[in-house]
Formats: C-alpha cells, structure tokens, sequence
C-alpha cells in the first residue's frame, strides 16, 4: 500500500507519532491501522476521522487535536511515492533545509524534466529557496505532495471544506513558501494507468 511506503519513509527519519486522515473506505482503513500499529508498536498511530469530506485543508485543521504545536511537522498527500536520492534521505534533507524564520511552509519541488513516466504539471518554479506558483502551469517544477509546515500556520483557518491550496497561496503572499528541488525520484500517481506505470516498473506487475 502507498501508505505503507509513506510510513517507512516517516519511520526512517525517526518520526514517532503518525496522524492519518480518513473518510473514504473508513473501516478498511481502520482495519489497516490495526495492522500497521501490531507492526511498527514504537510509533504511535492515529485515526483522524471525517465524518463529513473536509478536503486537504479541513483535514489538516481537524489534525490540531492531534498535533505536538509546538513542532513543524511533515505533511504528505495519500498517493505521494517518491525515491530517494542515491546518497542522501529526501525528508532529512527537507529538515536541514527548514528555516523556521523564513519558512511556514517549505515545499518539495520536483523538476518536470525528470519526470518521463507519469504525466507532469509544471506548477511551481524555485526562485531563491522561495516556491512560486505558476497559475499558467508553466513552472519548472511539480509539487510532491510533500511539505514541511509550522502548526502555527493552521491556526487562522476554520474546520471545513476547502483546500490546503489557499494556504499554501496565503503563506506564499507572506514570503513564507519554501521550496527544494528534489534530487530523488518522485510519480505522479492520479490515474489507474499511473498507477500501473509504477507498478511494472518497480513490482513487475499491475495492478
């Protein structure tokens, strides 16, 4: 599951405490959880339940009950997969990078040039350590799906349906964005052909 694939990567980098949102297929998820917590008992495992969709950025306020706010944390999309670079961890490099005092919230950029197996968006540019949004999407870079962001950011935004998109835009408009070129691999996996592409070339199978 890409779940799992998130988890050992978080696991990796000595992250104890994963919160995982969840309204979709709520029971086979619980189900997973289960499993996951027997399999990795020194991290701690929650369930943060929707009973209604609050899309990315409802999801992310309804976690504040959950949180340590007194520590940035990473905050990955469900279908984010993503390899290494050869000699270095993609997520400890994204901890050196952050600045607490220039960053709310720091971004993991992926060149479009280097994606030649799933499709690609060019939505960010990097200019300065500083990610740009390219409303054109003409950027040289593709969001991951990966960030970094300081808790007290979420503060400001009520519990309710709307995307974590217009906070990343308002943190943007303070000069607080981030961004970090991403020297590993990453897959854009939106689409059931996506997600075949990856599978034969990593599993030698489809889904």
């Amino acid at each position: 599951p890409l779940l799992t694939h998130i988890i050992t990567h978080l696991l990796s980098v000595g992250v104890e405490h994963i919160i995982i949102n969840g309204y979709h297929a709520i029971e086979p998820l619980k189900n997973y959880m289960k499993d996951i917590q027997k399999l990795y008992p020194s991290c701690r495992f929650t369930l943060s339940e929707e009973t209604e969709l609050l899309e990315t950025g409802g999801g992310a306020i309804k976690t504040l009950d959950y949180l340590d706010t007194e520590m940035p944390f990473y905050m990955i999309n469900g279908d984010a997969f993503w390899i290494n670079p050869p000699t270095s961890n993609s997520l400890k490099l994204m901890a050196s990078a952050w600045e607490s005092n220039e960053n709310d919230i720091l971004l993991l950029l992926q060149m479009t040039n280097t994606m030649n197996l799933t499709g690609s968006i060019g939505d960010y540019t990097i200019n300065d350590n500083k990610a740009i949004r390219s409303i054109e999407k003409k950027g040289s870079h593709m969001f991951t799906g990966i960030r970094i962001c300081n808790p007290n950011i979420l503060k400001n935004y009520k519990c309710e349906k709307f995307s974590f998109l217009k906070i990343m835009d308002d943190v943007q408009s303070n000069a607080k964005l981030g961004g970090l070129n991403h020297t590993g691999e990453w897959y854009h996996i939106s689409t059931p052909s996506d997600l075949d592409e990856v599978n034969h070339k990593f599993f030698g199978k489809t889904s």
